[in-house]
Protein backbone atom coordinates (compact mmCIF):
# COMPACT_ATOMS: atom_id res chain seq x y z
CA UNK A 1 0.00 0.00 0.00
CA UNK A 2 0.81 3.25 -0.54
CA UNK A 3 2.03 5.71 1.64
CA UNK A 4 -1.19 8.10 1.29
CA UNK A 5 -3.55 5.49 0.70
CA UNK A 6 -6.06 4.98 3.26
CA UNK A 7 -6.39 0.52 4.30
CA UNK A 8 -9.25 -0.79 3.02
CA UNK A 9 -12.38 -1.26 5.48
CA UNK A 10 -13.25 -4.76 5.30
CA UNK A 11 -17.32 -5.34 5.38
CA UNK A 12 -18.16 -8.49 7.44
CA UNK A 13 -19.35 -9.83 3.95
CA UNK A 14 -15.83 -9.39 2.21
CA UNK A 15 -14.10 -11.13 5.26
CA UNK A 16 -16.47 -14.12 5.22
CA UNK A 17 -15.98 -14.81 1.33
CA UNK A 18 -12.09 -14.23 1.62
CA UNK A 19 -12.42 -17.37 4.38
CA UNK A 20 -14.74 -19.67 2.58
CA UNK A 21 -12.76 -19.07 -0.46
CA UNK A 22 -8.86 -19.60 0.44
CA UNK A 23 -9.42 -20.22 3.83
CA UNK A 24 -8.15 -16.93 5.31
CA UNK A 25 -8.51 -13.70 6.58
CA UNK A 26 -8.06 -10.53 5.25
CA UNK A 27 -5.36 -9.99 7.90
CA UNK A 28 -3.70 -13.42 7.25
CA UNK A 29 -3.61 -12.93 3.67
CA UNK A 30 -2.28 -8.94 3.92
CA UNK A 31 0.25 -10.32 5.84
CA UNK A 32 1.47 -13.09 4.20
CA UNK A 33 2.88 -12.44 0.62
CA UNK A 34 3.07 -16.16 0.37
CA UNK A 35 -0.74 -16.62 0.90
CA UNK A 36 -1.07 -13.06 -1.49
CA UNK A 37 0.74 -15.21 -4.14
CA UNK A 38 -1.09 -18.46 -3.47
CA UNK A 39 -4.93 -16.59 -3.87
CA UNK A 40 -3.98 -14.53 -6.82
CA UNK A 41 -2.43 -17.64 -8.76
CA UNK A 42 -5.83 -19.36 -7.87
CA UNK A 43 -7.78 -16.05 -8.86
CA UNK A 44 -6.13 -16.02 -12.24
CA UNK A 45 -6.61 -19.72 -12.90
CA UNK A 46 -10.53 -19.72 -12.36
CA UNK A 47 -10.55 -16.68 -14.65
CA UNK A 48 -8.34 -18.23 -17.10
CA UNK A 49 -11.28 -20.96 -17.18
CA UNK A 50 -14.39 -18.98 -17.34
CA UNK A 51 -12.90 -17.16 -20.18
CA UNK A 52 -12.18 -20.57 -22.07
CA UNK A 53 -15.48 -21.69 -21.32
CA UNK A 54 -17.18 -18.31 -22.58
CA UNK A 55 -15.15 -18.58 -25.55
CA UNK A 56 -16.45 -21.81 -26.38
CA UNK A 57 -20.13 -20.48 -26.10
Amino acid sequence: MKSNEQPMNYTELMEKAMHQSHGYSTGEYHADVEKIIEVEKKREEEYNHVKRINEQL
